[in-house]
């Protein structure tokens, strides 16, 4: 085989590989209702992955046309959630969850949850123990 016929069929075969793996990991996206958000309250957007694989997940939480949170690429377990809160706005605002997902919309459980703040400051997304929500909606 001549050097061009190399060439090419490299080419060739990094073209089917790279279609392959766009095909094997589709990007989906589940967005919740919007909740109104005052400070102090809070707003927090769940994400549980109910596959039996690991998957690569994104969560955005987005008032207004502005994203408030962004957090980078996860790898999610199976059986776990992901958690991201902010704290309400001053004004109050629309705020919701936008999850960027791999695979189908069906393999996971979004929520978009508003719930009291804690009466301490020192709070993380993932410790958050304040009661219980105050409204809970799912994602489609």
């Amino acid at each position: 085989m001549n050097r061009k016929g190399i060439i090419f069929a490299v080419i060739l075969l990094l073209s089917v590989y790279a279609q392959a793996d766009d095909q094997q990991s589709p990007k989906e996206q589940l967005i919740t209702p919007t909740l109104w958000v005052q400070a102090p309250d809070m707003f927090a957007c769940n994400l549980t992955n109910v596959d039996q694989k690991i998957n690569i997940v994104q969560v955005r939480i987005i008032t207004n046309g502005k994203v408030l949170l962004e957090s980078k690429k996860l790898s999610l377990e199976p059986k776990h959630t992901t958690n991201h809160a902010v704290e309400g706005l001053l004004k109050g605002a629309p705020i919701y969850c936008e999850f960027t997902i791999e695979g189908s919309k069906e393999m996971y459980r979004g929520a978009a949850k508003l719930f009291p703040a804690p009466a301490n400051k020192d709070f993380t997304a993932s410790n958050y123990s304040a009661g219980s929500d105050t409204v809970a909606i799912a994602a489609q």
